[in-house]
């Protein structure tokens, strides 16, 4: 039998969340990043030469085209990485919202980065042999 979670909370707080106020972390939780981000810029809105390198060294079948097509910043910034553990670092924070009340990657996308991040984890697996793993 799993452990239940729970969270430490005054009176005061579940007070609240019982007569149906939202709660001090759901309130944290509608932060807007909008204003965190960066203003768009045309060099980052195009594909990197190392992006097309980079693009053209995957195997056909895990390119990531629709992602290099519809944010190509994205495709810029795993380029720019320069390996696989690095990529796949960058990937799991992108199909992982951590955040909350992400909008998410249109179907397409979210399936490329998902085939794309089962690729290198087989990269990275370390062979039976004991050899390391490639990068």
């Amino acid at each position: 039998m799993d452990p239940l979670s729970f969270e430490f909370v005054s009176v005061e707080e579940a007070k609240k969340v019982l007569d149906g106020e939202p709660s001090a972390a759901a309130v944290a939780a509608q932060v807007d990043w909008s204003a965190l981000r960066e203003p768009p810029d045309a060099v980052k809105l195009a594909l990197s030469p190392a992006a097309l390198k980079w693009l053209a060294y995957l195997p056909r079948e895990v390119r990531p085209l629709e992602l290099f097509h519809t944010y190509p910043r994205i495709a810029n910034q795993m380029a720019a990485l320069g390996n696989a553990a690095s990529v796949s670092a960058l990937l799991t924070e992108l199909l992982i919202d951590r955040r909350g009340g992400r909008q998410g990657f249109p179907a397409g996308v979210a399936t490329e980065l998902s085939t794309l991040q089962e690729f290198l984890l087989t990269l990275l697996k370390p062979a039976a042999t004991g050899a390391p793993p490639e990068a």
